[in-house]
């Protein structure tokens, strides 16, 4: 499914490019294929579909085929491409249209003044370095990580999903192995290749760098008995050959008298030079390192092993570029892939036995592993070489500094000194990419490399001075034995054609072009930040002109594209917050003009409310001026109550005497009536007794009797006419004493009514002077009830005047 959806792809491509360029079947002879004007070409941006034949309007046609990332360039008639450079000359111009997968970039134009006939010559000779790094692109995240740590960066291609590598530019430094942390970019040995020629019995000899003593923790003679327990005839210690380096150089250096010398064991270094800065190849010393010193001291002076291939055990993958270059040495095995081997097989080394080398013992160059180690063997024979050897080492000083050497030397500031002991790695060769030493602490390493080389010049030493002078006379007849005049000799490939030809060399103007693509419009857009893995944003745009990176790469870019999406995004929203806050603002208004109308009658209220309220509390206070005068009223009233109680309480007692009086006076009466009986019945007596005394006596005495029963008969009516009277006015006493009771009891009840409405005149008369003092401050804060409310009038009058300018303001925002 997936290569049928592959293919469907593919088609569509082919119709698509088909109807953009006018091109069908059969054009240019070939069915399928297309023909394209180059110089139309480059006036707008071609796609071309992947693996698509591609047939020029012109006879000068080159093809390109990928095996294992090396570019092999042949005429051909019909280009066929994946992901690779199609060149062609026209009238000393380079067309370079670059091919990726589904994404093509804008063809670029240059001059070059360089001879046609000369060109591809070059450009085969400088294309067949091996690929030494390889790229897992499913381990690959695009983290640029690789091309920041680079020191060419151009060999890295980061325009598609995947940071690729070209191993023509690749210098071998190995420093993106370990930049990546996610195992996407690993080193390509002769391991594989090694054991399985030992497996079939091949004959062969190793040669061993001696950074083995950083890496096997001191057991580099137990390696030696490993590497001979797997069939290797003999092992040889490229310290000797080391030791013939420094001789070489010194008799170069006193023979020629060169102004400068760069140091070449690093092979990293040499493909720098090469590649990248070749006007130093004079500078290089004409020697051959320490390995392919030893190398040829075996083909030279061990016949029998001249026939037998050479494996170095080394710390770095760029030898293998060495052993191209000079044709010596058929393996190039790291430490780091031996190592492995071992710990998967179980391997422990020191389980063989410490086998010594099959060549004589060097000195002290059994140090030349470590940083400065060729200066430190030169001090054998000059011990003032500090003076005049510069030693220098690590990606972030060496590069820097040959990079800008030979300008140095043109301006006459260069060379400072006569010998640059320059290494690629800051650790030097004990540090190498080939080797698990790079995340150790530097002491860990190098104590072990300078216990060795103790050892190594106690064997050359001796306090005695003339055992010394004999033991040094020793060394120096070793080397005179293996060190012969030219046969260490070595040259130089200018390899900067290919880099000419790969990458190109942009104007500011197509550099400028490339800025305004990635959004950089001003100067404060170049950040030079080197989030990308360049430098700085021009290296950026270089790569992009040439096909080796894209804009999507650039963090300023992605965040000025997703401002953009954003800033769409947000006008979307903006408008549909527009529309809204218009109905919004609008309906706003509409509320705001009729809050403003509520207001004005709610002031109006207010203020009609502060009259009334006014007025009540003036009534409240003439109410509260009656009630005090009222309270004045009730305690005078109260006080005559009091006394009209107390006058009827005498009037009260005194009719309870006149009671008594009566009661008295009816029993007087009783007694009179009692004495008129009497005095009847005297009179009676008196008249009986007249009658017997007869007339003349009794007539007296009968008149008196006559006049006393008058007396008692009138008595007697008086008496009960007194006593009914006197019963009469008890009666009313009697009547006006219990109405005096009642008329007192009820005198009480209006005592105890008027003691009540006096306190009730006193709270009455309180609340309403709490009323009047609540009252005057209603009437303040009415007052300022009023005033905020015109403030309020006049504020909603304000807002809606601001209202109705911020719907002019959105609705002329919606309308940019």
């Amino acid at each position: 499914m997936a290569a049928r959806a592959s293919e469907d792809l593919h088609r569509r491509q082919i119709q698509a490019f088909k109807a953009e360029n006018g091109a069908g079947p059969g054009q240019g002879g070939i069915p399928g294929d297309f023909k394209i004007n180059a110089f139309e070409a480059v006036r707008r941006t071609v796609f071309i579909p992947d693996r698509s034949r591609i047939l020029a309007v012109h006879g000068n046609q080159y093809t390109a085929e990928r095996r294992d990332g090396q570019c092999l360039f042949r005429p051909v008639k019909e280009f066929f491409l994946s992901r690779i450079f199609f060149k062609k000359t026209l009238n000393k111009q380079e067309l370079v249209i670059v091919l990726k997968n589904f994404t093509y970039l804008p063809v670029s134009l240059r001059k070059y003044h360089l001879k046609k006939e000369n060109s591809m010559a070059k450009l085969k000779e400088a294309s067949i370095l091996r690929p030494i790094i390889k790229v897992i692109e499913e381990k690959c995240v695009n983290c640029h990580r690789c091309i920041a740590a680079c020191p060419a960066k151009m060999c890295n291609d980061g325009s598609g999903n995947c940071v690729d590598h070209h191993s023509d530019l690749c210098i071998g430094c190995g420093e993106c192995i370990t930049a990546c942390s996610h195992g996407a970019r690993i080193g390509i040995d002769d391991f594989d290749q090694f054991m399985a020629d030992l497996k079939k019995g091949t004959d062969v000899v190793a040669i061993v760098a001696p950074a083995a003593a950083a890496s096997f923790e001191g057991k580099y003679l137990a390696l030696n008995g490993y590497l001979k327990s797997i069939g290797v005839k003999a092992v040889f210690d490229v310290s000797l050959g080391a030791e013939m380096t420094v001789r070489s150089y010194l008799d170069y250096m006193k023979k020629a008298k060169p102004k400068t010398v760069i140091a070449q064991p690093c092979p990293t270094l040499v493909s720098f030079i090469e590649m990248y800065r070749p006007q130093l190849i004079p500078y290089l010393a004409p020697a051959d390192s320490p390995m392919l010193h030893i190398m040829k001291m075996i083909r030279h002076f061990y016949p029998k092993y001249k026939d037998h291939k050479i494996a170095a055990i080394s710390p770095c993958y760029s030898k293998r570029r060495e052993f191209d270059a000079t044709g010596i040495g058929d393996y190039n095995v790291t430490f780091n892939s031996l190592e492995q081997y071992m710990t998967k097989a179980g391997i422990d080394v020191t389980g063989y036995p410490a086998t010594e080398y099959d060549n004589p013992e060097a000195e002290r160059a059994v140090a030349f592993s470590s940083p400065g180690g060729l200066m430190r063997t030169v001090m054998r024979y000059d011990k003032n070489a500090t003076s005049w050897t510069r030693k220098i080492e690590g990606p972030a000083e060496v590069y820097h500094y040959l990079a800008h050497l030979a300008d140095a030397i043109e301006r006459g500031s260069a060379p400072v000194f006569r010998l640059i002991d320059c290494l690629n790695c800051s650790m030097g060769c004990n540090g190498g990419p080939g080797t698990g030493n790079r995340k150790k602490h530097l002491d860990d390493v190098e104590i072990l490399v300078e216990k060795r080389n103790l050892e190594a010049q106690n064997r050359y030493w001796s306090k005695n001075s003339i055992r010394r002078s004999f033991l040094q006379r020793k060394l120096e007849k070793i080397l005179d034995k293996y060190w012969e005049p030219g046969l260490y000799s070595r040259t130089y490939t200018d390899r900067s054609a290919f880099f000419k030809r790969m990458v190109i060399n942009p104007t500011q103007e197509e550099i400028n072009a490339v800025f305004v693509k990635m959004h950089k419009n001003s100067e404060e857009d170049i950040f030079n930040c080197g989030a990308c893995g360049y430098k700085h944003c021009e290296q950026m745009a270089v790569a992009i002109v040439n096909g080796l990176n894209k804009p999507e790469n650039c963090v300023h870019f992605v965040e000025f594209e997703r401002n953009m999406v954003m800033e769409t995004e947000a006008k979307k929203k903006l408008n549909h917050v527009y529309d809204r806050t218009l109905s919004e603002l609008g309906k706003n208004l509409d509320g705001i003009s009729s809050l403003s109308e509520n207001i004005n009658s709610t002031a109006n209220y207010v203020l009609s409310s502060s009259d009334l309220i006014r007025e009540m509390v003036e009534s409240t206070r003439e109410i509260h001026n009656t009630l005090e005068q009222n309270a004045e009223s009730v305690l005078k009233l109260n006080e005559s109550s009091q006394e009209g109680k107390n006058r009827l309480h005498h009037i009260a007692q005194l009719i309870e005497d006149v009671v008594t009086q009566s009661n008295a006076l009816i029993a007087a009466c009783s007694t009179i009536g009692d004495i008129a009986d009497q005095t009847s019945i005297l009179g009676m007596n008196a008249a009986i007794e007249a009658a017997h005394a007869g007339e003349a006596v009794g007539r007296g005495f009968a008149v008196v009797a006559s006049e006393i029963r008058k007396l008692a008969d009138n008595s007697g009516r008086q008496a009960v006419e007194i006593q009914n009277s006197l019963e009469r006015i008890k009666g009313i006493i009697d009547n006006s004493k219990e109405s005096s009771v009642k008329a007192e009891q009820q005198f009480n009840n209006i005592v105890e009514l008027i003691n009540a409405v006096k306190n009730e005149e006193l709270r009455i008369n309180s609340a309403m002077q709490g009323q009047s003092s609540n009252g005057s401050q209603v009437i303040s804060s009415l007052n300022e009830i009023n005033k905020l409310i015109i403030r309020i009038r006049d504020d909603s009058s304000s807002l809606r005047k601001s209202g109705e300018g911020i719907v002019q303001d959105i609705s002329s925002l919606k309308q940019m």
